[in-house]
């Protein structure tokens, strides 16, 4: 976000050296701004990491919801989570374009939601992107690969594994790659306990 309002600025601008070092720096900045998150996932202690989530990286979760160890992040400040919901550890949560994670949500380990891709059809190989909606109630099981611009509907349950190119139906299971309809989940709106936390996870 902060990247295209540079280069929005670049094209109006005069003087392209003074732009392209303070791009450098930009970029070098971001870089070590995403490292200095990395090594936070490696907090063993859930309430510090939190809080530094929260602080340091404009992460928008409440201290009711879980975040595991070893997550890592593009733009934190994109990524909103809502009440007692679960990441899994070894998660990747990319906020550039917008992700937003409703209550009550349980995602699993290793699970990467994307919100940019490059355009294969694209003459330069551009970069296109989308924000990415997971409702309430939804389980997204370990290893599953979220695409950008998809919404997971409340309820919606995705398979272990399945790669998630479209959106998902409230209250349904799907699984496969790409992911496809297998099933529909009954109804059950609950609250997820996220009081008991693994403390050194």
């Amino acid at each position: 976000m902060t990247s295209d309002r540079l280069q929005r600025y670049a094209e109006r601008s005069q003087s392209s050296r003074a732009f392209a070092v303070l791009r450098t720096l930009y970029e070098y900045l971001r870089d070590f701004f995403l490292l200095l998150a990395t090594l936070t996932g490696y907090i063993p202690i859930h309430v510090l990491r939190l809080a530094l989530y929260r602080g340091l990286f404009s992460v928008d979760v409440p201290y009711d919801s879980v975040i595991y160890w070893r997550c890592r992040f593009f733009e934190p400040d994109g990524v909103h989570i809502g009440h007692r919901s679960i990441n899994g550890n070894d998660a990747f949560l990319d906020g550039r374009e917008g992700l937003y994670i409703g209550n009550d949500v349980n995602i699993a380990a290793e699970v990467r939601i994307y919100t940019r891709e490059h355009d294969i059809a694209s003459s330069d190989f551009a970069i296109r992107g989308a924000p990415v909606y997971v409702d309430n109630w939804a389980f997204i099981g370990p290893r599953v690969t979220i695409l950008p611009g998809v919404t997971i509907g409340a309820g919606a349950v995705v398979a272990a594994g399945a790669v998630v190119a479209s959106d998902v139906a409230p209250w349904t299971m799907v699984g496969g790659v790409p992911a496809q309809f297998i099933k529909n989940r009954p109804v059950v709106e609950y609250a997820l306990d996220t009081k008991r936390k693994v403390a050194f996870q």
